[in-house]
């Protein structure tokens, strides 16, 4: 369970629950003791007290317990409606709610924005992608790491691949790949929706969400916006842990669907935020993103020749660190006096791909590219006056530069319904 949130929050949407029966876990609890004194010995060597003030043993009763997870739907991987309550409470990054799927876990550095683990694996093993875009961070220690930019409910659906299983969706995926993806909107008439849900919960946590679509048979709108903020919890011994975070995310969405075959979706986003970090010197006073992305698809375009799809993506992150904003300058060491770092990251990627079927087999194959500029900058603090310069009085220093570009195929035999084999190279 999430140490952020002890109490349980006042959510809109309804969730299914699975609570243990109290009687059948009282009954478990002792069979399970029985064993454990059988086995020891414990029974023999007890003399047995007939009197009436001998003791007796008593079971405590214990509080239902939640359980959310996520099914598994194959050996290789995992899919779920990130949509979906949760427990503890709703996520508030990509990092935390995939703790929810066997095998992950999460470097935590606050309340907020953890960095995702699966099977001891992290960091650029891991290719994490939205909407088949890839965000990466800017800062060195991944104070900001990818899954910090993601807000799983803006997404409905989330796939995990585990291990380097496909080579569809980049290089740099020896532990998973994972897939945030929006679904295009289906309006056979002239309509809308509104998904809209909030969360109340201890320490603070105050989240709203809102995912709004409107249009016709030739094309849609859609508005996804949410914000999250939280206080600085408390340990067991009630003490304040450094954890307070607040953030928000804004995506519109303009899809063209001049036939139900064709596919024109055009998306721009922004979001910001800040977190305060308890293990470390320096905390995150903003997490800015610019995002746009072009996507385009084709189906059912021939009998061999089923589908094409192309996509344009550029991501922009603007990361500050600094130990004054949010907290006091510790006055010793390397963090005594006030200091900032500012890096950002701009990234420019595309991807084009086609589906050819026939008989048992189905090809996938295709191009992709990717492009990222790193740069930097940090104040300047003067100890004879005390005076701090800012970093943004500053100009940039780029430090770093890749380029990568990729061709791909993969090809699927069909044997039966329950067997396939997959083969690839990129």
């Amino acid at each position: 369970m999430s140490s952020i949130n002890r109490g349980c929050g006042a959510r809109s949407r309804l969730s299914e629950r699975f609570p243990i029966q109290p009687s059948r876990l009282r009954w478990q609890i002792a069979h399970a003791t029985l064993l454990g004194l059988l086995a020891s010995g414990a029974l023999a060597a007890e003399p047995v007290d007939h009197s009436e003030h001998a003791h007796h043993a008593s079971s405590a009763e214990l509080a239902p317990m939640v359980i959310t997870g996520v099914a598994q739907q194959s050996p290789l991987t995992v899919a779920t409606d990130p949509k979906i309550p949760r427990q503890p409470v709703p996520a508030s990054d990509a990092g935390d709610y995939l703790q929810t799927i066997p095998g992950f876990s999460a470097v935590r550095g606050g309340g907020s924005n953890s960095d995702p683990v699966f099977r001891g694996m992290f960091g650029s093993r891991l290719k994490l992608l939205a909407n088949g875009a890839e965000m990466l961070g800017a800062c060195p220690s991944r104070m900001d790491s990818p899954s910090s930019y993601i807000t799983p409910e803006n997404y409905d659906a989330l796939t995990v691949i585990k291990g380097p299983q496909t080579v569809l969706w980049g290089p740099g995926n020896s532990a998973a790949t994972i897939l945030f993806e929006r679904d295009p909107e289906d309006f056979s008439e002239l309509g809308g929706r509104i998904d809209a849900s909030f969360l109340v919960g201890s320490d603070g946590r105050f989240d709203r969400n809102i995912d709004a679509a409107a249009g016709g048979e030739q094309g849609y709108i859609r508005l996804l916006a949410n914000r999250s903020d939280s206080d600085d919890y408390q340990d067991g011994n009630g003490d304040d842990v450094h954890s307070r975070w607040d953030k928000w995310s804004t995506d519109l969405v303009l899809g063209w669907t001049p036939d139900e075959d064709t596919l024109l979706e055009l998306t721009v986003g922004r979001g910001d935020g800040e977190a305060r970090y308890a293990g470390r010197g320096m905390d995150g006073s903003q997490f800015e993103r610019e995002s746009i992305a072009l996507r385009f698809e084709r189906d059912n375009i021939g009998e061999v020749l089923q589908k094409i799809e192309a996509r344009v993506y550029y991501n922009y992150a603007d990361h500050v660190m600094d130990n004054y904003s949010l907290r006091t300058p510790s006055g010793m060491g390397m963090m005594a006096n006030p200091m900032a770092s500012n890096v950002d990251r701009r990234t420019l990627g595309g991807r084009l791909a086609a589906t050819w079927q026939w008989s048992d087999y189905e090809l996938v194959a295709g191009v992709d590219a990717q492009t990222n500029e790193h740069r930097k900058r940090n104040s300047s603090y003067d100890m004879m006056t005390g005076t701090l310069t800012e970093h943004d009085r500053f100009v940039w220093n780029k430090d770093a530069d890749f380029h990568n570009y990729g061709l791909f195929g993969e090809l699927t035999r069909n044997l039966d319904d329950d067997s396939r084999v997959i083969g690839g190279a990129r």
